[in-house]
């Protein structure tokens, strides 16, 4: 055997072994912590949902999994970060669908696309958004602000989480899909709006439950409709926007488990089925059900196509609404 005939024998050797034992590390995943990079602050709803899986699967895959959150430019920062890590499964991030399949429309120049840079492992929760006036507003009913919203001498207002957010895009595309003007006034997250709603200073506005039922409860705030996608997701006995005048229709925020671009199909089909398990548990189901969201179970190929789905529709509203977005 000449000497390159033994270099090549060697490599050779080297390449299998490091291969075996890539294949091992992921068959025995997890063997140590894992983080999961939650794009905003910690007690909102993703940051929420994020705690309720990191605690799940500490338990049922027998290693620590902590959240650790990176706020900023809505969820982007903690996106591209995740998107530096290596592909080994220990580096993770709860995504929200403003960050998934909104901002990769809206924003120019965005440091990541979702589905070239991204695994997507496992959809996670989802919310209904709900239609919301003041108690001491006009409105009684969506249809009255719908009949007064197509009047031409009115201009109505309502209020977002700020330019871009899954609730100003639930605003433009309610006002397009109804036929009514509007003019969006945005603000510095959910909770801000609040104040000025209660007011009346702002005429309605799309925001989660774990948000405006304390405030319906205190007669501060009327529902007139939920945005849900069905009736088993969201409040009992209210309105469902999309299956009355507006067939369609549907404001449901959501988010899910993703890793960097390039994870081992093993660690996917490992962290997917632990996933779906601790979600659909009636332990975090009840959980998820007392500050109004909802498991969101799935394989990986059906969140990868929800997310390409979901960021067409932003696409189309953009579109048929003109909107632009600085």
């Amino acid at each position: 055997m000449t000497i390159i005939d033994k270099l090549c024998a060697t490599l050779a050797l080297g390449v299998a072994a490091a291969l075996a034992a890539g294949h091992a590390c992921a068959a025995d995943y997890p063997v140590r912590a894992t983080t999961i990079y939650v794009g905003f602050a910690a007690g909102g709803p993703t940051d929420v949902v994020a705690r309720l899986l990191a605690e799940g699967l500490s338990r049922k895959l027998g290693q620590p999994f902590v959240v650790e959150n990176r706020p900023g430019a809505s969820g982007e920062l903690a996106a591209n970060l995740v998107k530096k890590a290596a592909p080994d499964g220990y580096t993770l991030m709860v995504g929200a669908n403003g960050t998934l399949a909104i901002l990769p429309v809206v924003k120019k120049g965005l440091g990541y696309e979702p589905l070239h840079d991204f695994t997507p492992i496992a959809p996670v929760a989802r919310f209904p958004y709900y239609l919301v006036v003041s108690n001491q507003s006009r409105f009684r009913s969506y249809g009255d602000l719908i009949e007064t919203g197509r009047k031409p001498a009115e201009n109505l207002t309502f209020g977002s989480a700020g330019p871009g957010s899954a609730n100003h895009l639930a605003g433009v595309w309610f006002s397009k899909a109804a036929g009514i003007a509007s003019t969006h006034v945005p603000y510095k997250g959910d909770a801000a709006v609040l104040s000025d709603l209660i007011a009346g200073r702002v005429d309605f506005a799309f925001l989660a439950g774990s948000i405006v039922i304390p405030q319906v409860d205190s007669k501060n705030l009327r529902m007139l409709a939920s945005a849900s996608s069905s009736a088993d997701i969201g409040l009992p006995g209210l309105p469902i926007l999309g299956q009355g005048p507006l067939a369609g229709y549907s404001a449901e925020p959501w988010n899910g488990l993703l890793g960097p671009a390039g994870m081992p199909e093993s660690v996917v089909r490992t962290l997917n089925a632990a996933v779906n398990e601790v979600m659909t548990s009636d332990s975090v189901a009840a959980r998820l059900k007392a500050i109004d969201q909802y498991p969101f179970p799935g394989s990986a190929q059906a969140f990868a196509d929800h997310i390409r789905t979901q960021t067409e529709r932003t696409a189309e509203i953009v579109r048929k609404s003109n909107l632009t977005i600085e």
